[in-house]
């Protein structure tokens, strides 16, 4: 996509030469690098690129100056938007800051702009393509998301989800633009970069050929190493040939090819091209069908097609012969209505599967995906030299085979923390660019339904990619909350109680749920630990490599890729076996023996798979026990058996069982019903759904620790929420000056085997014996679980608060206060309080 077609491409440069810090020279060549990169942009020569289409904003003097500058060419930019920022960067409480004239160095939190606050900026963009330049100190470990050394994360993902980061420096850098050089160092590659074409990188400057020249010019004159980000590499950043690059003088020697006159050998332009449309001709291989893509090019370029017949059919020939590796964008889509509105939906964020269900009049219906599918797998694959491609859903589970280590389920996607975060974002942001290419209508808030087994760290992921691709999380319910208030739809005007089962691929919940009449209330809930279906699939998949084994005498445990195809067998015959007594397994050449190829050909029957997963079948028993013991329900109407393991043989009998009751209604509850409990407790929020309530409770205990290391309970488990709770602790020495407040969240008498959420410390005690102190500890949890722990020395009145220990992010530069209504975003919702800071303590 050329970026001076139409008036929807975009371009803004902002450079700030300086800020009052006594030890930061300033940087002069600011100025020249946005008059000159405007200038290259802008030439015929060059970037042609029409002056209106290009907005420079010089030495801005507060952060809401360059939020305001910025904000008509988001709302304008329909085809690309490019953000270019040339300055000083700022690290600062490990946020990234861009200082601005008025950037005050001790207060850079309040004065300079938060890089998280141009992220969403650029996010809000209706453009599809995006590309940010940030010319900057620190801007490398700011957009990889890591401190110094990379140990210490940053506390938001600043990399933008669909968008191109080339960032300057990887260092606390001010010697980008010695005294003396006109432009810094960096950009001054890019604009050398756009005069000469592609004279020294060959035809297809892609953002890999870019940073790679980039690295090699800066390195070698003693620069700081630049650094990529691309995460979404559905587009390509393109510098292509200038326009008056003459081939006698370059490395092509194209004038051989009898073609030297062509103007696709001087077009120079900035590109955005879009891989997963792409054509390619030459390389090692002609696509039949890219001579019509160049043809295409070409029209888009010089003009209508009936006046470049013949250009085109000589270009056709010209790189088929040149075996060149052509940038060449397929037609573009039918042209789409802008998006209007702002929507609320309701998100079933599995670790399995994902829908999304909207609200339409007094209906609630699931939006399908891109692939038409109601339900998108959980899944996202890493593909590429450098892992910068990313697939989600179907397309990544039809490549896992070829492609396992680069391939993520939600659930097991922990192991690396920035590859569980760009797995979540990545999903988030396919759900979201689906359902408002379905709609016409930007998503702006969700509920989210995830196992009430998920933990706070799990929870601050999901906030942080919300944060990434511009979604505002209205609130996170459970399983057994979102399928009790779809149960209730369906029920009528009726009360029942009920046992929700679920089973998902890495945890198992139980609740007894009260419906009826429009309410529904989570009446006790149960976890268990350690228990799921990859629990049960491994089992399976251990006795069939076990049979393999004792039958042709190999061992084919340690091989992942032969282990991963007997999983997905185990997993097939699993689900198949909820419904049949019997099943077959057929894995053909996994091991060559000396009589040949051997394969995997077994039968599983239902006894055989009860006996091999017996135990874990007792421990569901126990956590369904353990549910029911706690509600004090005895009249049990329904058993909803949701998630992944919902048809795992014995599960519904062991529910019945349980219940004591044979004519109990057992069903299993499909997973897009739970978006459509999300979408009816969005509804309560927002009053588009009235009559209707959804009350959830705390799955896991809060406490404190005590000095002989156990967990002192404020909150029990199964406690309705909101809640607020407090109890009465002393010192336990003489004399003592402050007492430290650990907070931990879980089921186990000792503090150490729960989960640490946060410490804190009441200082400043007054000398006293030992118990006389009284120290209040208040935890109060609103209805969106999120934690607010105090302590408060009732003697002196002194007090410390944390709050929104989850993981709360403090405001940022409002982004729509002074935009027109018919752009801004719904109201918040009246029952949620403003987001609260965490204070820092002493």
């Amino acid at each position: 996509m050329a970026l001076p077609d139409g008036p929807g491409s975009r371009i803004v440069l902002i450079g700030s030469a300086a800020y009052r810090h006594e030890e930061l020279p300033p940087l002069p060549a600011v100025r020249n690098n946005l008059t000159d990169l405007a200038a290259a942009l802008t030439d015929p020569q060059q970037g042609w690129l029409d002056e209106a289409q290009c907005t420079l904003v010089p030495d801005p003097g507060t952060a809401a100056d360059v939020v305001r500058a910025l904000r008509p060419s988001v709302l304008a930019a329909e085809d690309l938007l490019l953000v270019y920022y040339a300055g000083h960067g700022i690290v600062e409480d490990t946020d990234y800051y861009l200082a601005v004239t008025e950037t005050d160095p001790e207060e850079p939190s309040i004065s300079a702009l938060p890089y998280r606050t141009l992220r969403k900026v650029v996010l809000g963009a209706r453009a599809r393509n995006r590309v940010v330049i940030i010319d900057a100190c620190w801007s490398g470990m700011a957009t990889t998301a890591h401190m110094a050394g990379g140990h210490e994360r940053l506390r938001t993902q600043t990399a933008i989800e669909g968008a191109f980061v080339l960032a300057s420096s990887e260092h606390d850098s001010t010697s980008l633009a010695p005294v003396g050089e006109r432009f810094t160092a960096f950009t001054k590659e890019l604009i050398v970069l756009l005069q000469d074409g592609s004279s020294r990188l060959g035809p297809e400057l892609t953002l890999d050929n870019v940073y790679q020249h980039l690295l090699h010019e800066l390195t070698a004159a003693g620069r700081p190493r630049p650094t990529r980000t691309a995460t979404n590499t559905a587009a390509r950043l393109v510098i292509a040939r200038n326009r008056g690059y003459r081939p006698d003088t370059g490395n092509w020697r194209a004038e051989r090819s009898g073609h030297a006159g062509h103007p696709a050998l001087r077009e120079g332009r900035l590109l955005l091209d879009e891989e997963e449309r792409a054509g390619h001709i030459g390389g090692h291989e002609e696509a039949a069908d890219g001579y019509a893509t160049v043809a295409e090019v070409l029209t888009r370029l010089f003009g209508p097609k009936d006046e470049l017949a013949e250009a085109a059919q000589r270009s056709r020939a010209f790189w088929a012969a040149r075996r060149a590796a052509v940038v060449a964008a397929v037609p573009p889509p039918p042209e789409q209505p802008p998006l209007t509105g702002f929507r609320t939906v309701g998100i079933a964020l599995g670790p399995t599967f994902c829908s999304v269900a909207v609200q339409e009049g007094a209906r609630i219906e699931i939006v399908p995906n891109g692939e038409g599918a109601e339900r998108t797998p959980s899944v996202v694959a890493l593909t590429g030299t450098a892992g910068d491609r990313v697939l989600v859903g179907e397309p990544a589970l039809r490549q896992e085979l070829l492609n396992p280590e680069g391939t993520y389920r939600l659930a097991g996607a922990d192991v690396d923390p920035v590859i569980a975060d760009r797995v979540c974002t990545a999903l988030l942001a396919k759900l979201k660019r689906d359902t408002e290419d379905r709609l016409g209508e930007r998503v702006a808030r969700a509920t989210f339904v995830v196992p009430a087994a998920t933990s706070e760290a799990e929870r601050r992921r999901i906030r942080r990619a919300c944060r990434a691709v511009g979604i505002e999380p209205l609130r996170f319910i459970s399983t057994s909350l979102a399928a009790g208030m779809a149960f209730d739809r369906q029920l009528g005007d009726r009360e029942s109680t009920l046992l929700v089962v679920g089973l998902e691929a890495t945890s198992l919940e139980v609740a007894v749920v009260e419906v009826g009449y429009g309410m529904t209330s989570v009446n006790a809930i149960a976890l268990g630990e350690g228990i799921g279906t990859d629990r049960w699939v491994a089992r399976l998949a251990d006795d069939l490599l076990t049979e393999f084994e004792h039958r042709h005498g190999v061992r084919l445990d340690r091989n992942p890729d032969i282990r991963r195809r007997v999983q997905e067998a185990a997993g097939a015959a699993m689900a198949e076996l909820g419904s049949v007594g019997e099943t077959t397994v057929h894995l053909p050449y996994l091991a060559d023996i000396p009589a040949g190829p051997a394969a995997l050909e077994t039968s599983v029957t239902r006894e055989r798979f009860d006996r091999i997963t017996a135990d874990l079948l007792t421990a569901c028993a126990t956590t369904v026990d353990r549910a029911l013991a706690e509600s004090w329900r005895e009249d049990i109407e329904h058993v909803l058996l949701v998630g992944a393991g919902a048809r795992i043989p014995g599960v519904g009998e062991l529910a019945r069982r349980a219940v004591g009751r044979q004519d109990v209604n057992a069903a299993i509850t499909a997973d897009t019903q739970l978006a459509t409990g999300a979408m009816l407790h969005a509804g309560m929020m927002t009053k588009a759904a009235r009559d209707v309530l959804g009350v959830d409770i705390a799955p896991r205990a809060i406490g404190i620790e005590t000095e002989d290391g156990l967990m002192r309970v404020l909150v029990p488990a199964s406690t309705g929420l909101p809640t607020k709770r407090s109890k009465i602790f002393t010192s336990s020495s003489v004399d003592q000056p402050g007492m430290n407040i650990n907070v931990y969240q879980g089921g186990h008498e000792l503090a150490a085997r729960n989960s640490l959420l946060a410490s804190f410390r009441l200082s400043g005690l007054p000398p006293a014996p030992l118990g006389l102190p009284q120290i209040e500890v208040t935890a109060d949890i609103d209805a969106n679980g999120r934690i607010a722990v105090s302590a408060k020395d009732l003697g002196t009145g002194r007090s410390e608060t944390l709050t929104d220990i989850t993981g709360s992010e403090p405001p940022t530069v409002p982004l729509f206060g002074d935009l027109p209504a018919e752009f801004r975003p719904p109201d918040p919702v009246e029952e949620e309080e403003p987001p609260r800071q965490q204070q820092k303590q002493s």
